[in-house]
């Protein structure tokens, strides 16, 4: 099977995604469109991003003619791709699956481009409703890990730390938590981009043009959606100025925060922690009724990599996983500090947990097990990934 992946460049969907599908036996060709998933909205930006649609779809049509295009699985959203580029994808008659990873707080950001899709495969089950309305099929497909190619991470090699490490970006909630557990007196290491960074994301700046483009394709169906009062807090939220770049923070203490890290370090930071440290807040006010919260990548990766997992409560991960048996959850702030009292206390417990956990990462929450269940969700035919595959990059 020959698939095509349209993914940013770097960051967490290449080693994940593609990789994931080259284990499940397939040839992968990658197209990428950048290094997030949005696009400049200047006159440049705007010009640029459609030759990129137009680079796109020279690649399909050219893989379709040498009879490898077999399937089209794309993360990609409105912003970058084109209505009339996903109408003239749709008309190369090859099945298409776009993977939608946040549905909290960006749902409505493939309501253009989605009814293209034979489906989009969608990380978490929230504002279905409202793709529906506008023609798409979505499909449950949460997210996964690769389980690690050596099984075995030499003691020589694993970073010990006998407390709580936090691997992750700097949002603000999580900025006030780990502040907050220095305060407390927790052992605490934090690694991530951006955790140094003096000055504002470029990526969380919302350009004139881009809210007219949001106001115009996207506010009625948000209202439908989500009604007029949480989308008015949104807006409010846009309107307030932005919080300190994390560089500038001094709530943390600076010998806490390590900066980047390669993926190379990922293993052996997570095994080497006493703790790891997750959550999944992601907008509202923590512990209100309108707090949301969804599972994200690490809540698999660091299982999956052997290490011991601490993270956020919620329903969705409450589905996936066994509370306390291979996965331990933190609710609220003096929940947390009991917990990590506590399993810092009790070694043996983290280990037994932490191998379940991977055992259980290996059953069940691989992206070879979810990307056999949307083939057989498409009626395509399973590879076989005893047979070698080839790995282009374009």
């Amino acid at each position: 099977m020959h698939v095509l992946t349209i993914l940013c460049k770097g960051g967490w969907m290449p080693i994940n995604l593609s990789e994931g599908w080259r284990r499940l036996g397939c040839s992968v060709s990658e197209f990428f469109y950048g290094t997030h998933m949005g696009k400049s909205w200047s006159t440049e930006g705007l010009r640029a991003n459609h030759q990129l649609n137009a680079q796109l779809l020279a690649t399909a049509k050219r893989l379709k003619a040498e009879g490898c295009l077999d399937l089209i699985f794309a993360v990609i959203y409105d912003d970058v791709l084109e209505v009339e580029t996903a109408k003239q994808l749709r008309a190369l008659d090859v099945p298409m699956v776009n993977y939608h990873v946040d549905l909290v707080g960006q749902w409505y950001r493939v309501l253009r481009t989605g009814k293209y899709f034979d489906l989009v495969a969608c990380a978490q089950r929230d504002s279905w409703s409202g793709l529906r309305r506008a023609g798409i099929r979505p499909y449950y497909m949460p997210m996964a890990a690769n389980p690690p190619v050596n099984s075995e991470t030499s003691p020589a090699q694993i970073a010990p730390f006998p407390g709580v490490r936090y691997l992750g970006s700097p949002w603000l909630f999580r900025r006030q938590v780990l502040a907050w557990l220095a305060q407390e007196g927790i052992p605490l290491e934090i690694y991530g981009h951006n955790w140094l960074r003096q000055t504002l994301d470029p990526a969380e700046v919302q350009p004139l043009a881009k809210n007219l483009h949001d106001m115009r394709y996207y506010m009625l169906p948000r209202i439908q959606e989500e009604g007029l009062g949480r989308l008015w807090k949104v807006i409010q939220k846009r309107m307030q100025p932005k919080p300190l770049p994390p560089g500038l923070d001094s709530d943390i203490p600076s010998n806490c925060i390590k900066g980047s890290y390669a993926w190379a370090d990922f293993t052996t930071l997570l095994q080497g922690a006493a703790i790891n440290l997750g959550f999944t807040h992601f907008l509202g006010t923590p512990g209100t009724p309108g707090e949301r919260r969804q599972v994200r990548l690490r809540e698999f990766e660091i299982p999956m990599y052997g290490g011991f997992y601490l993270t956020q409560d919620c329903q969705e991960l409450q589905e996936l996983f066994q509370v306390g048996e291979n996965i331990a959850t933190w609710n609220n702030t003096a929940d947390l500090l009991d917990k990590i009292r506590y399993y810092l206390d009790h070694p043996t417990e983290r280990q037994k947990i932490a191998t379940a956990a991977q055992n259980y990462c290996l059953l069940h929450h691989t992206w070879e097990k979810r990307f056999r269940g949307l083939l057989r969700e498409l009626n395509l035919s399973q590879p076989n990934n005893q047979n070698e595959s080839r790995f282009t990059t374009i």
